[in-house]
């Protein structure tokens, strides 16, 4: 992906939980993923990736923005590297139709052999027993296993992800990491294949822009996700060129 115009962006001790978001995202983290919404309702995004060189560093574009789609509720707070405002009126749940808000380590990439070759992520391989477990009763909850290989699968809900055509390319996102039962489950960035009205609660995108991300994504640089309504975006930016 093209670097673009310098934007630096600076993060400024403020009374709201956006104060925080800055601090929460690791030090060796060079890059970020930022999506941002109108507002908490909104299905509608915008992705736009950032890369710094060291931590005290500033961050500065890449590539373009790109349209996405998240929850067909919009957004709730998750559990990831931020920490929750105790006045949160919004908190994600299992099947709620949202997407979590809030600042997410990006781990694993998954798709089709074709498509995860050569990337810069661990990558687990489609297959037909791989599977997404969502079961909040399960102690596979919140993780892709292999069937095949669990000598007593405990779920009675999983997503069959070599059967799906949104997972041929994505990315998981570590939201709820201690598999907090209920607390919402598989979160992943995918293929966005024609959802027009909102997903179950992942950020999907257009092949190419998604593709594009799956070349830039390195774990050796501790990428992140920050996704967040405008309003909760740090407020004291100063920008050129965006």
């Amino acid at each position: 992906m093209r670097i673009a115009a310098f934007f630096s962006l600076v993060f400024l001790p403020m009374p709201t939980p956006a104060a925080d978001f800055e601090r929460t995202i690791p030090p060796g983290c060079g890059q970020m993923v930022m999506v941002t919404t109108e507002d908490w309702r909104a299905s509608a995004a915008t992705v736009r990736c950032f890369e710094r060189s060291a931590p005290a560093a500033s961050w500065v574009p890449v590539g373009r923005a790109m349209p996405a789609l998240l929850g067909e509720r919009g957004l709730a707070w998750g559990l990831g590297l931020h920490r929750v405002p105790r006045d949160a009126a919004r908190h994600k749940r299992e099947g709620d139709r949202r997407s979590p808000a809030g600042v997410f380590r990006i781990t694993e990439a998954f798709g089709a052999a074709g498509k995860i070759a050569g990337l810069n992520l661990p990558a687990w391989t489609l297959t037909p027993t791989l599977e997404a477990v969502d079961d909040p009763a399960s102690r596979f909850y919140n993780r892709i296993v292999d069937r095949a290989k669990i000598a007593q699968p405990d779920w009675r809900s999983a997503e069959r992800m070599g059967e799906m055509p949104d997972y041929a390319l994505g990315f998981v996102v570590a939201h709820n990491p201690k598999h907090v039962s209920g607390a919402g489950s598989c979160i992943f960035l995918h293929l966005w294949n024609g959802e027009r009205r909102g997903t179950a609660g992942c950020t999907v995108l257009r092949e190419r822009d998604l593709t594009a991300l799956a070349r830039w994504l390195d774990a050796a640089r501790e990428p992140v996700l920050m996704q967040l309504p405008l309003a909760e975006v740090p407020r004291a930016i100063s920008a050129r060129g965006f």
